[in-house]
Formats: structure tokens, C-alpha cells, sequence
């Protein structure tokens, strides 16, 4: 900061305005060496200030009051009008963004629902068929499969049928002929035991009535197991095969497998051969050991991933019939005092 030497001059001459002492007055204060002509620093310190009389003295503090207070003011209201100013913008550009107003909900309320709604799932659709005839009835599902409802029989399932599985709830008895998907489980609940499959036919009768719960296997394969609830109910598994009968008594948790009346009365005539399509041998051995009335030892987990597609006539020896298997899926076949003994 600098003023000139004719102001300095003037204000040590008591000529200055108001406005020129306090100017001339902030520079004497901020310089450490006056020019040549004033005094120096020492002497300045020394000096005496000049008294002003009280009608100079209130003129001048009105003037820096007015120069300061202001401003001040000044910088105030453009804080306000600025402020003012964003609010109605942002308003504005709200107001341009709402829906319709005669929607009959505010932008508000709207605005503030949308991050709270949530898509809904969609109900379950049950289907649900009575066969009230005295005559079986046949129906179709979705996946191709059909079932035979005896007279008296409730059958339902969800829709969409295929999901992670196919499930259907049965009360009372009926056949079930299941389309072929591995990938899509068929399971049948009854009075809480489930039957599994993938591609098989069987029976499953499960009266009102009765304690009695009856799985009958026609061809293929199907898992049976309890799945009730109940902490001091356990559970079991079972797997059966063409032919078998599982009977469950729900009042004592307690069941039996046997060959099917029914497949038997049907079978009187004596099987010539066995037909097999991508048959697993853990299932031909099974036959060959019922058919033979010969104990064939293996272990299921190696042999579980082989299989057998052909013929087998049943008037061969089971020495030849074993033999020709072993051979084809490179294996070893012992005779022993108990039967057979199938490794790799």
C-alpha cells in the first residue's frame, strides 16, 4: 500500500477529509520507514497522536461504520438471493418431473413409494382334479406324463408344473406312467411318504381311511422315504425295483417290501429273455440274481457308471451271461462257494 507524497503533505497539514486521514492512517502504521522528509520510525513511536475534537471524531466513525456495515449487509442479501434462487430452480425442475396431478396421489407420496415398492411374486395356482365317477378316469400333465385316477382319487399340483421338479400331491390311488426327464425329478406325495422318479411307471394308493400306504413298481426305478415331520418319526429310504411292493403303516412308522401281487398275476407266463436300453448293471445283476436265484457280489460305487445295452436270453447259464458282461465292460468274474464275484 502507498499514498502520495502531496496526501501526506496534506494530512500532516490537517487538510485531509475523513477518508484520506484513515487511509493515510493505515499506511503510517503498516511501513517501517517513512519517507526522507517525515519523520522516521523512532520518532513516529515518540510521537503524540493528534487529537480530533468530538464532532470530527463522530464524523469519522460514521464513516467507517458505513463502509464496513454495508458491505456486510451487501454480502448478506446476495447470500439470500442466491440461495432463494437455487431453492426455486430445483423446485422447478421437481415440479417438471411429477406425474399428473389428477392421478390422485402426490409427487410427493409417489415419489417417496418408489423406492419402496417390491416385485411381487406371483400367487401359486393350484390345479386340482376328483375322479367322483366309479370308472378310472385318465389325465394328462403337462410334461407328458398321465396319470389313471381311480374312482375316489384327488390329485393337484402347482402351475407351472416344471420347476426345479414335478410334484404332485395324490389322495387316494392312481397310476402314474412318468415321461422320461432326468433333469426335472418326478415326485409324488401322498399322507407323507414321497415317491421319486425319472422315467418309470408304478402304482400309489394312499386311502383316507386306511393307515396303509402302498408303492407299486412296474418298471424303472423309484426312491420311497418318509418325510413326515415329526422329531421322534425316523425317517427311512428305499429303493425299489420292477416288481416290488413297498407297504407303509403310517400308525407304527413301519414298512415292508415284497413282489407285487398284482405284477405277478399279470407275469404267470415265464420270461425267455431280458430286453435292456442304457441299463445300469447295478440293475441287470439285480435281475440276474432274482431270475438265477444266484448271489452276484460287487460293489455298487464302481459299477455304478456302467451300463448295458441288449439281450439276454435266460435259457443261457448264468456262468455264459455273466461272462459276456464281464468281458464288454473289461471286469472279472470269480465263481465262488456263495455264487459270483464281480471286480475290475
Amino acid at each position: 500500500m502507498s499514498v502520495s507524497k502531496q496526501l501526506l503533505d496534506k494530512y500532516f497539514k490537517g487538510q485531509c477529509s475523513p477518508e484520506e486521514k484513515l487511509l493515510v492512517w493505515n499506511y503510517l502504521n503498516e511501513v517501517e520507514d517513512l519517507p526522507d522528509h517525515l519523520l522516521n520510525k523512532a520518532e513516529w513511536d515518540e510521537s503524540q497522536e493528534a487529537e480530533l475534537d468530538e464532532l470530527k471524531s463522530e464524523e469519522m466513525f460514521k464513516l467507517v461504520k458505513k463502509q464496513t456495515t454495508g458491505k456486510t449487509y451487501q454480502l448478506k442479501w446476495l447470500k439470500i438471493i442466491s440461495a432463494a434462487a437455487i431453492f426455486l430452480i430445483t423446485i422447478s425442475v421437481g415440479l417438471m418431473h411429477l406425474p399428473n396431478l389428477n392421478s390422485g396421489k402426490s409427487g410427493v407420496e409417489l415419489a417417496g413409494n418408489q423406492g419402496l415398492k417390491t416385485k411381487k411374486s406371483n400367487p401359486i395356482n393350484w390345479k386340482s382334479f376328483v375322479n367322483y365317477t366309479d370308472q378310472q378316469q385318465l389325465m394328462n400333465l403337462p410334461d407328458g406324463s398321465t396319470v389313471k385316477l381311480f374312482p375316489g382319487a384327488e390329485l393337484r399340483y402347482a402351475i407351472p408344473f416344471v420347476s426345479n421338479q414335478r410334484e404332485v400331491f395324490l389322495n387316494g390311488k392312481s397310476f402314474f406312467d412318468v415321461a422320461k426327464d432326468k433333469n426335472h425329478p418326478f415326485v409324488v406325495y401322498a399322507k407323507g411318504i414321497s415317491t421319486t422318479a425319472l422315467g418309470t411307471s408304478f402304482t400309489v394308493t394312499a386311502l383316507n381311511k386306511s393307515k396303509f400306504i402302498k408303492i407299486e413298481l412296474h418298471t424303472g426305478k423309484v426312491l420311497v422315504k418318509n418325510i413326515d415331520s415329526i422329531a421322534r418319526i425316523p425317517a427311512f429310504k428305499e429303493v425299489l425295483l420292477p416288481g416290488n411292493e413297498l407297504v407303509y403303516n403310517s400308525q407304527k412308522n413301519k414298512f415292508r417290501v415284497s413282489e407285487s401281487r398284482t405284477l405277478l398275476t399279470k407275469t404267470l407266463r415265464p420270461v425267455m429273455e431280458l430286453n435292456f436300453q442304457q441299463a445300469s448293471l447295478v440293475d441287470v445283476f439285480d435281475q440276474l440274481e432274482k431270475h438265477y436265484k444266484v448271489n452276484i457280489n460287487y460293489d455298487r460305487a464302481e459299477l455304478s457308471e456302467m451300463s448295458f445295452t441288449g439281450s439276454i436270453k435266460l435259457t443261457e447259464p448264468i456262468a455264459t451271461i455273466l461272462g459276456e458282461i464281464a468281458e464288454l465292460n473289461k471286469l472279472n468274474h470269480i465263481k465262488t462257494t456263495e455264487g459270483y464275484l464281480i471286480r475290475k
